[in-house]
């Protein structure tokens, strides 16, 4: 039987990341359409996603959870291209496709509003994706995971999920998802107006500060704890 290199163990690695993350995050962004923005659907599609691509990719579907994975340390900072690739491109094929077969959208959207509604939907943005990138943080690192079984760490994390959703969802009826909101948004305003894509930052700006936040906490509880000499 012919050795496997470092190098093509490497190459292999990075080549199923590019796959299932595509697929992940392609599948995700389609279910989420297909519920109608559930959250309890999309969180259930989120289980799937992660139970049947998770295993080879790490089932991040989510920039933002592959920044938080880096900042921590979770992931080296080279390997994030081979994520963040496959999820914008596999979110905007989910966006695609149900665009295209359902025409269907459920893109996160708040008219212009005053100040203070901004303000509240970047908070609520903010709030539900940095406690769900904790405990992503939390599952996804080894030392810190609340259970040595797949099944039960995929479970919590989708309730994470529901819960974060169910709270921002009145204020911002987001995905708590960067790549799914910016290529829903993008299909969304070719069927409609490009109005739409004024208070995108928010869906976009929101999780990566989250990831940033979540970083630090983690960090500075959980990473401390794990490391004590």
């Amino acid at each position: 039987m012919e050795q496997i290199t470092e190098e093509q163990k490497q190459a292999i690695s990075k080549k199923n990341i590019f796959i299932f993350e595509l697929l992940g995050t392609f599948f995700l962004v389609y279910i989420s359409v297909c519920s109608q923005n559930e959250a309890y659907q999309v969180a259930l599609g989120l289980f799937g996603c992660m139970l049947v691509f998770g295993r080879l990719s790490g089932g991040h579907f989510n920039p933002a959870i592959t920044l938080a994975m880096a900042l921590g340390g979770g992931i080296p900072y080279g390997t994030m291209f081979f994520y963040f690739l496959p999820q914008f491109l596999g979110a905007f094929g989910g966006a695609a496709l149900s665009f295209l077969l359902l025409n269907m959208d459920k893109a996160p959207y708040i008219e212009d509003e005053p100040i203070k509604e901004l303000a509240a939907s970047l908070f609520g943005e903010m709030i539900g994706s940095t406690i769900f990138l904790i405990f992503a943080l939390i599952c996804f690192v080894k030392e810190t995971s609340l259970s040595q079984n797949r099944i039960a760490t995929l479970v919590i994390l989708s309730c994470i999920y529901y819960a974060c959703r169910e709270y921002t969802i009145t204020s911002s009826n987001s995905l708590l998802n960067p790549a799914a909101a910016l290529s829903l948004t993008v299909f969304d305003c070719l069927a409609k107006n490009w109005d739409q894509m004024i208070n995108m930052w928010i869906y976009v700006g929101g999780p990566i500060g989250a990831a940033i936040l979540a970083t630090m906490f983690y960090s500075q509880l959980y990473h401390s704890i794990t490391h004590r000499k």
